[in-house]
């Protein structure tokens, strides 16, 4: 039930001179084929761990997850699409039950939660008073995803990596309102020009 945060970040496509038609798509497809992106009404099951557990003596589930953050154009404007990633290669369950697989999809759901708290600090930033719109970007996301990895741990230590029933509720509803909270940054698309 441990969990592991990937922190990744495509902005290198910016530092080789942006173009649509990029080197870099075709990574980011191989990529996006060993991942699901977070959606509200489509959840994990037991097929899409598909990394080997550890035995008995480690963890029952094991998540990885990952803020994707990537540029693009559209019209003109400069779009960035932050997307939260389940990374199936890097994730398992040795012993499968509704209740493991519950605690492994929180992880994923956390993972969401700060996609859309980094959406937000995007779309609430007045990029024209910005000189290093990269930079800033970059310090953004840097933030988002030590958050992120920080409530991870919280919730796995709170929870006893889901054995506490009683906390993983808890966890659960707070996670559920906080996702409703933010409902208005649930599109993975955020524009930085106002």
């Amino acid at each position: 039930m441990k969990k592991a945060f990937a922190l990744l970040i495509l902005l290198a496509t910016y530092f080789v001179g942006y173009s649509q038609k990029s080197s870099i798509a075709p990574n980011i497809r191989k990529f996006k084929g060993d991942t699901i992106v977070w959606k509200q009404d489509s959840l994990l099951n037991k097929d899409d761990f598909k990394a080997k557990g550890h035995g008995k003596n480690g963890p029952l589930g094991y998540t990885t997850t990952c803020i994707f953050l990537y540029p693009n154009e559209s019209n003109g404007v400069l779009v960035f699409s932050v997307e939260a990633l389940f990374i199936k290669s890097k994730s398992y369950i040795v012993e499968y039950s509704d209740y493991v697989l519950k605690h492994e999809q929180l992880h994923f759901d956390i993972c969401e939660l700060y996609a859309r708290k980094l959406r937000k600090m995007i779309s609430d930033k007045d990029f024209k008073k910005v000189s290093n719109v990269m930079q800033t970007i970059q310090n953004m996301y840097n933030k988002a995803s030590q958050d992120c990895f920080k409530e991870e741990e919280k919730y796995d230590n709170d929870t006893n990596h889901g054995l506490n029933a009683a906390k993983q509720q808890v966890w659960a509803d707070d996670v559920k309102k906080q996702l409703t909270e933010l409902d208005a940054y649930n599109n993975t698309e955020v524009n930085t020009v106002k």
